[in-house]
């Protein structure tokens, strides 16, 4: 039912995207009319964008919801809170780089695809054949693949503007703000992993001593107070975001990280990593996987790295892209991976 409902909500989600997306864009203007224009931007445009990403979630329903379950079968060693910080990196990068860079393409593509099946569909299929039928087909054909064509030679050179803007605003502004609520999670978990290992340390302890363990770790507790966590930190770290609606009025101290709080999270990591490999534990519950503990460290450790160094700081918005790129390839890698293996048919 669940993965039924991860699709729905996909589904739902997929226009309005799309709808923010042009509202936070420049105006594109491929027309000299101004109200021609608005509707282009406002309304064709998104329209464009969400009709081939709803067709592949319609066609592929069971194959995605199938893909979800897998996922959740074969994840399931991963901690909770880190499948959260490695989705959050790839919805960041769905949404600022691969869904804008594809999309238009994939909406040329899926124009011409479905003026292919039409013409199949009504030449041969629905009317049996014959001169009219064809003759249909190929009227219908032709207008399918003249609607994809006009906003083809339209709609690209305005993208392209957009494009550069969205590239623009991640150099300067979003850059900081995606890397700071990445940051602000990774920090929040950190906080938490000692606290999941204390109970874990109890637990075994009961074990050996009774046989059976009597001490039960308190996620939910654990959950909210991480998730405080994060919020407290993303408030302290962002700058004011601009948003259609008015400027959220965040705190802007990075340097309160750069110069305390990354330190004491990559202090906790450090000595769970020795506590972990000194106890010989091989509970992943706390950190993760060593990938895992890798990636963490790298978002903690160049911070630091870059703060104090003028010459490193022409490559911080590369590097800590980079990171952030990493974190979303083994997210997509497992997503991938589970797809090929989903079956087509309805199982879940």
């Amino acid at each position: 039912m669940m993965t039924r409902i991860t699709i729905v909500a996909t589904a739902l989600i997929t226009p309005v995207y799309f709808i923010l997306l042009v509202f936070l864009l420049p105006q594109m203007t491929p027309f000299s009319d101004p109200l021609l224009d608005w509707i282009f931007h406002y309304a064709v445009a998104p329209a464009v964008f969400s009709v081939p990403w709803l067709a592949l979630l319609y066609y592929q329903r069971y194959r995605l919801a199938n893909t979800i379950q897998l996922m959740q079968d074969s994840t399931t060693a991963v901690p909770l809170r880190w499948r959260l910080f490695y989705g959050t990196n790839a919805a960041f990068v769905l949404m600022f780089f691969i869904l804008p860079m594809v999309t238009a393409p994939l909406a040329i593509l899926g124009g011409l695809a479905v003026a292919g099946h039409v013409f199949y569909g009504i030449g041969v299929g629905r009317f049996g054949g014959g001169k009219p039928a064809a003759a249909l087909a190929a009227v219908v054909a032709i207008v399918l693949c003249i609607i994809p064509t006009i906003v083809l030679l339209n709609f690209i050179p305005m993208y392209l503007q957009v494009w550069e803007a969205i590239l623009l605003n991640w150099k300067t502004f979003w850059f900081n703000v995606v890397y700071g609520v990445a940051q602000s999670l990774v920090n929040a978990l950190s906080f938490g992993a000692p606290v999941y290992f204390i109970y874990y340390a109890a637990s075994e302890y009961d074990k050996g001593v009774y046989g059976v363990s009597y001490t039960k770790p308190p996620t939910k507790w654990i959950r909210i107070g991480e998730l405080l966590l994060f919020f407290i930190f993303v408030a302290l770290w962002l700058p004011p975001v601009p948003t259609p609606f008015g400027t959220i009025p965040f705190f802007d101290m990075s340097w309160l990280f750069t110069s305390y709080i990354n330190n004491i999270s990559l202090i906790i990591v450090v000595i769970m990593i020795l506590v972990r490999k000194g106890l010989k534990v091989k509970d992943t519950s706390t950190m993760g996987g060593a990938l895992n503990i890798i990636i963490v460290g790298m978002f903690l450790v160049v911070e630091g790295l870059f703060k104090g160094s003028s010459f490193l700081q022409a490559y911080e918005v590369p590097v800590k892209t980079l990171i952030i790129w990493l974190a979303f390839l083994i997210f997509a890698i497992v997503i991938i991976t589970n797809f090929l293996r989903a079956s087509p048919r309805e199982l879940y």
